[in-house]
């Protein structure tokens, strides 16, 4: 049967030249350098930066659904870039992994400036939100333990929290009795009396386990110890309008009452026989006459630049409120920007620095490719803030690229010194020794000494090979002069011609091979391989007739 992703083929989809993209999960080519649907690279550096970002938060992100889970200061980047707004939809460990808005997470919230439980202005240094009196970093959420019960307000999720809550007292409750047993056959009889024995206490965890069983069976099948729940009706519309005023006049009476700055303080205090209040104490007014509009100006400037992490101009705008405004407290925020700003300096350096490292470490280790990879990455900023402490990423870039042309053709002519020595050898072994010693001599002269000390050593071969060579000639007997050479032919042939006579083929045969043997080829009588020949069959037939 045919693949559907397998192009047509009966192998598998995991086995042929697809795969599935290690970020976004979508099916791709098999050696691309980045995806095409998510475009996120492959390239070295960008993979073990994804891995070191990798926790238990997730966010729903359109364009890659099946996106790996990131850590808490991830998030926390992302909300500053802007990619994590107070309607995303995220989910981790203070939300029990379950998806809800950003503005709605416990100790995320705060980070976008809103509580989770009455979305009022929070700050992410607190813990408690100066509104509701909530704790924001959990949820269900306690109340400051010295707030006062008046100034605890509900959460903006009533219900769910409520819900949360009978959740939470569910899987920690301890059974005393165990529910009566179900009948052997139809359905199970509900009944509100307790079990006359009573079983073992369960463990919280299987009190929430049965619990969520219980939720989970059929409602004709579910067992029950107090009988069918009746049907909640809805409240009505005026009936929540009634209560909720009846609940938030006194406490705005009582308000108004007690602070001086609320509306309608002097008139309560009045109706009641408390007289005029003394006016609040003015706060402190700096030494120089300062505009107000303009301070707050300022300070607006100053904030905004600290957020776009413009640490000069922040101190700049404090250092003219000082000069102007004759105030040395705000002194102390300068020192605290500047405090922030070395602090973020030294994390970067200390980032940048292991980058180096790692592309050192590549470029030992000859992965120039890599190497380069994670010096590419390093953005124009960074590479300025390199450059005025004396480190040249451009330099380092270049003596990599130097080293890896270096090693490349270093890899090309070991490849070529490979074939031209493996050459040499199959002549010596033919029994060729003259021409295995010009090719291993050639190799000397074309090829560096300690590189071919790598794989042989050229030397002693060729010092072997020319002690053979000279062996071999020393072996040959010396050629004789031509007229004796010639007197002995004509011996032998005279010899072989008076064997054929007396029919002794056999040795007129020796005789001639003899010739053949002994004497170069340029002294050999003419037509002597015929005449072997002659000789040859005529004592095969003399063989054959029985006659030798």
């Amino acid at each position: 049967m045919a693949d559907a992703k397998g192009g047509g083929t009966d192998q598998p989809a995991y086995k042929g030249a697809k795969a599935p993209c290690v970020y976004c999960g979508k099916v791709i080519e098999r050696g691309v350098d980045r995806c095409p649907h998510c475009r996120i690279s492959y390239s070295f550096a960008v993979r073990k930066a994804s891995r070191e970002v990798v926790g238990e938060w997730f966010y729903l992100d359109p364009r890659n659904p099946s996106g790996r889970g990131v850590t808490f200061e991830t998030l926390i980047k992302m909300i500053e870039k802007g990619r994590i707004k107070p309607d995303s939809i995220v989910r981790g460990p203070t939300t029990h992994h379950d998806w809800m808005f950003a503005a709605e997470a416990p100790r995320l919230a705060k980070y976008l400036r809103l509580c989770p439980h009455c979305f009022a202005e929070a700050r992410p240094e607190d813990t408690y939100c100066d509104a509701c009196q909530m704790n924001m970093n959990e949820r269900p959420a306690e109340a400051r333990p010295d707030a006062a019960p008046d100034a605890v307000k509900e959460p903006f999720h009533k219900a769910a929290y409520q819900m949360e809550e009978r959740l939470a007292e569910a899987a920690g409750a301890e059974p005393t009795e165990t529910p009566p047993p179900a009948p052997a056959v139809g359905r199970p009889v509900p009944s509100s009396e307790p079990s006359p024995r009573p079983g073992p206490p369960r463990s919280p965890a299987a009190a929430a386990a049965a619990a969520l069983a219980d939720s989970a069976a059929d409602p004709g099948e579910r067992r029950s110890r107090v009988g069918p729940t009746p049907e909640r009706a809805r409240p009505k519309l005026w009936l929540v309008l009634v209560l909720t005023w009846v609940t938030l006049i006194p406490i705005f009476l009582v308000l108004a009452y007690a602070v001086p700055d609320f509306p309608l303080h002097t008139t309560l205090h009045s109706a009641f026989g408390r007289g005029e209040t003394a006016p609040p104490e003015t706060p402190p007014q700096p030494t120089g006459e300062v505009d107000p509009q303009w301070l707050q100006a300022q300070l607006a400037r100053a904030d905004a630049a600290e957020q776009k992490k413009d640490y000069a101009a922040a101190m700049h705008i404090y250092e003219e409120i000082v000069e102007k405004t004759g105030e040395e407290s705000w002194r102390q925020r300068i020192a605290a920007i500047r405090h922030k700003s070395e602090q973020e300096r030294r994390k970067r350096l200390q980032k940048l620095r292991d980058r180096l490292e790692m592309a050192e470490d590549l470029a030992a280790r000859k992965r120039y490719d890599d190497a380069l990879a994670v010096l590419r990455n390093i953005s124009p900023e960074d590479r300025r803030l390199l450059g005025s402490l004396g480190i040249g990423v451009e330099n380092m870039e270049g003596s990599i690229r130097t080293a890896k042309a270096q090693h490349d053709k270093k890899e090309q002519q070991r490849k070529e010194l490979t074939e031209r020595l493996a050459a040499a050898k199959a002549l010596r072994q033919e029994g060729r020794p003259k021409e295995a010693l010009a090719a291993y001599e050639a190799i000397g002269n074309a090829f560096d000494a300690d590189l071919v000390a790598d794989f042989i050593d050229l030397a002693n071969v060729i010092r072997a090979l020319k002690a053979e060579i000279a062996k071999a000639e020393a072996a040959e007997p010396p050629e004789p002069p031509p007229d004796e050479a010639a007197t002995e032919i004509a011996d032998l042939l005279a010899k072989t011609a008076s064997l054929e006579k007396a029919e002794k083929f056999s040795e007129a045969l020796a005789t001639l091979q003899q010739i053949k043997e002994t004497f170069d080829k340029k002294f050999w009588p003419d037509q002597l391989e015929q005449r072997i020949r002659d000789v040859k069959s005529k004592k095969e037939a003399l063989e054959f007739f029985g006659m030798d």
